[in-house]
Order: C-alpha cells, then sequence, then structure tokens
C-alpha cells in the first residue's frame, strides 16, 4: 500500500512518485538534469562558435573550424526535438500507468472511511480537495521537485560561469535570489488557502451547474421556469469565487512584477559591467553575447519561473497537509469485504438507544426500544425527520457512535465484523442508485459470488414485474441503462425502482428494508409495489419505512414515531382501535387508498 496514516512532508514528494513507478521516475529525472545542464554547456560552444566566426571573418583562421561549433549546435537542436516528441510518449504512458496504479488506491481508502464523513461538509470538502485529483498531484509534486532541480542545476552552471569571468556578478546574483524566493513561498501559501476557502463554493457551483446542464432535471427545468433563478445564483457564487481569487493573483502578479523589475535592473548592471570586461581585453566578443544571453535568460527565470515554480511547490506542500488529514480519518479495515453468505438472525432488539449526528445538537433518536423478529413484517412511519431513515443506518452499519444497545441475537452490532453487517440486510432508499450498465448488470451486482446466474436474474425481474418491461426491450436484459452509450435506454422512475427492488430480491440478506423507494409512484402503483414485495419476501424479515401508510396492513407490527420516539406499536388493526396518532394518519390519507384493493385485483400483471 502506497498511502499510510503519517504526516507528509517535502520527501514525500520524491518517493511516493519513485514507490509508483522507480522507471518512469528515474527517466524524467534523468531527463531533468541534462536538460539543467545543456545552457551552461551551450555558453561555451556558443561562444566558441562566435568567436571562431569572428575569427574566420577576419581571416586569421580557416572556414572549416567553424563546422565542428555547427555541428554541436544543430545536435543540441535535434536533441531539443527529439527528445520532446519522444518524452510526450513516455509521459502519456507514465499517465495511463500511474492512473492505474493510484486511483483504485485512493478508491479504496475512500471506500473504508467512516460514513460520518462524508455527510459532514468539513470532511466533504477536505476529501473532494484531496481525493479526484491524486494521481496528478503524486506527479505534479515530482515534476516540481524536477523543475527545482532542474533550475537549481541551470542557476550553478550559469553562476559557476559567472564566477569564473567576474566573480562578484555571480555573488551578487545568488543574494539577490533570497527575497525573490520568499516572496513566491509567500505566494504560493496565499494561493492555496484561497483554493482551500473557495473548496466550499466551487462545491456549490459545480452542483448548480450540474443542475443546469442535467438531463434529469431538465424536465422540471422547463416546467417552473427556474434556470434564470439558478443561473442568477450561478453567477453569484462563480462571481464571487472569481473575483476572491483574482484579488489574490493580483496581490501575487504585483510582488512577481516587482522581483521582475528587479531582476531586470539587475540584467542591465551586469550588462554594462562586462561591456567594461570586453573593453579591456578581459573577456571575447562571444563569451559577452553567449553570456549575455544566459544572464537575460536567468533574469527570466527569477523573475517569473523561479516565482511560479516556488508558489506551486508550496501550493503542493498545502496538499500534502490535506493528505496527511485527510489519511488520519477514521475508516472500517474490513470495509472492502464480501458481504457474509447464509447471514442469519433470530431477533435484533434496540435497547435505549439514542443518537446524534455528528457535530449536531439535534437528537435523532430519543432513548427508543423496539425488537425485529425473524420472519415478521414491519412498518415505521411518521412524518419527516421523526428518524425512521437513521434506525435503517444504524442497522446497516452506517453509524456507531450511538447511545444504547442494538443487539443482534445477543451480540452488540459494534461486534459484528462489516462482513456480517453487510450480509444482514438490503436496502432500497428513496435515493436509491442509478446505475448507467446494463439491466442485467444493474440486478446481478446485489449477489457478488453469482454473477451469472441469469435463472436467479430473471426471477428477480419476474417478482417485481419488470418482465413486460425487459421484452420490449431491444436488447433484453443486456440494454444499457441510461444515455452514456449510443444503444443506452432510459427507462422510467418507476422502472428504476422495480431496478432496485429487483437486486435486494437478488441479495440473500435475512433482513429486507425499504425506506420509502416508492414516493415517485402513485398511491395505487406504490400499494402494489408493497403487496408484491410483501409476496416475494414472505418467510423473510422485512422493514417498511414510509410517512405514507400503504406499506401498514402488511406488517405485523407498526411503530409510530415522533420525534425521535416510539409513541405507538402494534398491528394495523389495533393501532385504529385505539385511534390514536397513527388512526389520525391512516384516515388523513384513508382517501389516496380508498379503491386500491378492487384496483390490484383486476390486474393481472403481478399473477
Amino acid at each position: 500500500m502506497l498511502l499510510k496514516q503519517k504526516k507528509y512532508g517535502y520527501v514525500d514528494m520524491i518517493t511516493l512518485s519513485m514507490k509508483t513507478s522507480p522507471m518512469y521516475s528515474c527517466i524524467f529525472a534523468v531527463k531533468s538534469i541534462i536538460d539543467a545542464l545543456l545552457p551552461t554547456f551551450t555558453i561555451f560552444v556558443t561562444a566558441n562558435f562566435l568567436n571562431t566566426a569572428i575569427a574566420v571573418y577576419n581571416k586569421e583562421t580557416d572556414i572549416s573550424s567553424v563546422y565542428r561549433m555547427v555541428a554541436f549546435l544543430a545536435g543540441m537542436l535535434m536533441y531539443n526535438m527529439i527528445s520532446s516528441i519522444f518524452m510526450d510518449l513516455i509521459n502519456c504512458n507514465r499517465n495511463i500507468y500511474f492512473r492505474k496504479k493510484l486511483v483504485p488506491e485512493m478508491l479504496e481508502k475512500r471506500t473504508r472511511l467512516e460514513y460520518r464523513h462524508i455527510e459532514n461538509p468539513k470532511t466533504a470538502d477536505l476529501i473532494n480537495r484531496v481525493c479526484p485529483p491524486f494521481d496528478s498531484e503524486v506527479w505534479g509534486m515530482y515534476s516540481q521537485v524536477l523543475s527545482v532541480v532542474n533550475l537549481a542545476v541551470y542557476i550553478m552552471g550559469i553562476t559557476i560561469t559567472l564566477f569564473m569571468q567576474v566573480w562578484w556578478i555571480a555573488i551578487t546574483m545568488f543574494v539577490a535570489s533570497g527575497p525573490i524566493l520568499y516572496i513566491a513561498t509567500k505566494a504560493g501559501k496565499q494561493s492555496y488557502n484561497a483554493d482551500r476557502e473557495m473548496t466550499k463554493i466551487d462545491r456549490r457551483v459545480n452542483y448548480l451547474s450540474s443542475v443546469l446542464k442535467s438531463r434529469e432535471a431538465v424536465e422540471e427545468r422547463s416546467i417552473y421556469g427556474y434556470s434564470k433563478n439558478l443561473n442568477d445564483q450561478y453567477s453569484d457564487n462563480f462571481g464571487f469565487a472569481r473575483k476572491f481569487k483574482l484579488k489574490v493573483a493580483r496581490w501575487n502578479f504585483i510582488k512577481s512584477k516587482t522581483g521582475g523589475i528587479a531582476t531586470t535592473v539587475y540584467s542591465v548592471c551586469a550588462m554594462l559591467t562586462l561591456l567594461s570586461q570586453v573593453a579591456n581585453g578581459k573577456m571575447t566578443i562571444g563569451m559577452f553575447i553567449a553570456l549575455m544571453g544566459a544572464i537575460f535568460g536567468l533574469s527570466q527565470k527569477l523573475s517569473w519561473g523561479i516565482n511560479s515554480l516556488v508558489e506551486d511547490l508550496t501550493r503542493k506542500r498545502e496538499y500534502l497537509k490535506d493528505l496527511t488529514e485527510f489519511m488520519i480519518l477514521d475508516e472500517h479495515k474490513d470495509a472492502l469485504v464480501k458481504p457474509a453468505k447464509n447471514m442469519t438472525f433470530k431477533v435484533i432488539e434496540f435497547k435505549d438507544v439514542s443518537f446524534t449526528y455528528p457535530d449536531t445538537d439535534r437528537i435523532i433518536l430519543d432513548g427508543i426500544s423496539f425488537t425485529i423478529e425473524n420472519g415478521k413484517h414491519y412498518s415505521f412511519v411518521g412524518v419527516n425527520g421523526a428518524g425512521k431513515t437513521t434506525i435503517t443506518k444504524l442497522i446497516t452499519g452506517l453509524y456507531n457512535n450511538f447511545e444504547g444497545e442494538i443487539l443482534v441475537d445477543g451480540r452488540s452490532i459494534r461486534e459484528l465484523t462489516q462482513s456480517e453487517i453487510k450480509g444482514l440486510s438490503s436496502v432500497v432508499y428513496q435515493d436509491y442508485a442509478r446505475y448507467y450498465i446494463s439491466l442485467y448488470d444493474n440486478i446481478a451486482i446485489a449477489d457478488l459470488d453469482n454473477p451469472n446466474n441469469q435463472v436467479k436474474v430473471e426471477e428477480a425481474i419476474d417478482l417485481v414485474g419488470l418482465s413486460e418491461v425487459v421484452m420490449n426491450l431491444k436488447d433484453g436484459l443486456d440494454t444499457p441503462l441510461g444515455k452514456i452509450m449510443d444503444n443506452g435506454v432510459d427507462i422510467s422512475g418507476g422502472e428504476w425502482q422495480r431496478t432496485a427492488m429487483a437486486r435486494s430480491v437478488m441479495s440473500a440478506a435475512p433482513l429486507k428494508i425499504l425506506d420509502e423507494p416508492t414516493a415517485s409512484l402513485d398511491p395505487i402503483g406504490e400499494s402494489m409495489v408493497y403487496r408484491n414485495f410483501e409476496q416475494i419476501s414472505r418467510g423473510m424479515t422485512t422493514i417498511f419505512i414510509s410517512h405514507r401508510l400503504a406499506s401498514t396492513k402488511l406488517a405485523d407490527i407498526i411503530y409510530v414515531l415522533s420525534e425521535g420516539k416510539i409513541i405507538e406499536s402494534g398491528s394495523h388493526s389495533t393501532l385504529m382501535t385505539e385511534k390514536g396518532v397513527y388512526y389520525d394518519m391512516f384516515q388523513s390519507q384513508a382517501e389516496w387508498y380508498r379503491n386500491t384493493d378492487e384496483y390490484i385485483k383486476e390486474e393481472t400483471i403481478y399473477d
């Protein structure tokens, strides 16, 4: 494993790339050093060429003396041209290799994170800063180090050459680079801090952009005409971010420009000094011209190149601080294991369980106690925000920072392995996943040990009422869903829901949970889905969660939640007799389902 829980620093800018690929890292290192030495070599070749050319012009030597220098210069030009093409090819292969090796490792680390970090805005911003660009950041850091080495070797070569000619010019140039380095370092920190502050704004801007461009929202954008409002919000957020970054960039530009003016003045002074050396015969014309080209080139690097380089290097250092913070986030070590096979239970018991989401004060569950017995059907009902979905998050192990006890056959759920927790339940959420892969794969992924079990997939499709849909698809089960592929097909929201339910049917988990997956269906369709799912799951344990009451008649026990507490429990008939909160809720929704039973009896699609 390349990623570890440690404090990352400048040394890791080298080691991360070296551990990823020693071969590619060494190739680019050698190329960088050669490129750094060439300018110094060019000074002497150019000086020799000019002096020889002048001597030929003055008839002091034969023209054949120039040929060797011309050959050297031509060779360097050929090297620059060929090496550039060759390194572009190598870099393309290097980019593919780094992506294949680093992206999966970062995805694994991200997968192991405790779920609370995903829902926490602060750590979510940290994840967004660290994860997506990881492979490019690793190479970017190493490239910056190579650029520093390249610049150091380049400056050293020019400085030594100058020292051999006029020693004090070389020393003053070296001293003058100190303030420029300091300014560049400060600019780099300011730029990265600006990026860090802008992460939340960028996340909001990206979300607004996706809503404005996505196919999923196009109908509502057209019907309700809210595009202008979103455009205004996008413009406001984008404008704020742009002005903030521009302010930082402006100050960095002014500082860099000041350094550029200083180095330009220094170069002019150096030129005047070297002219006196030529006039006194202490320096040849060829060496003067070659040195002046090198000095002005060095001036540009000191004024702009070094500023940009150190600024980027400082930004990378700040990225490593974020990486250090990211790596110490709590995680489940065995999060990548497959669900346990043949997982069973007799009873799941909540004993005086209370829960508050991290970094919040609101109590979501307030000392609730109840049991889930194997083979029975349960329904949790209540208004939005009553804590129904939170219960599923605790059962599925997404959070373990609750008070009280959750016991599975007497064992604390905290003692269960991730494999056992995954094998315990399957959930169909209201915001179920839509995978833009084939319909078959959409369902088969629920049983990773038997991905080619077509008979079981077809049984699941038949049970949830998707058979007719499959028959009408051009490529049947092999039809890609969504519009990513050319032959992809969009299916309706209800059909996506049935696909999600088919995944639950495929799962071998003994506990099936439906967490308001029918929210986008009409009441009759909702009742049909719940009845069908009840037939599918006979002999299993099911939990229906909804603020609509289509599922409650199917449940053996109904738990009514309000403000994090269970205020009523019992069967449908018992709760109706008590005429409490459940009775009032059911009566208020009765009109929705008045003729549902008669309608369902007439339907044959689910028979």
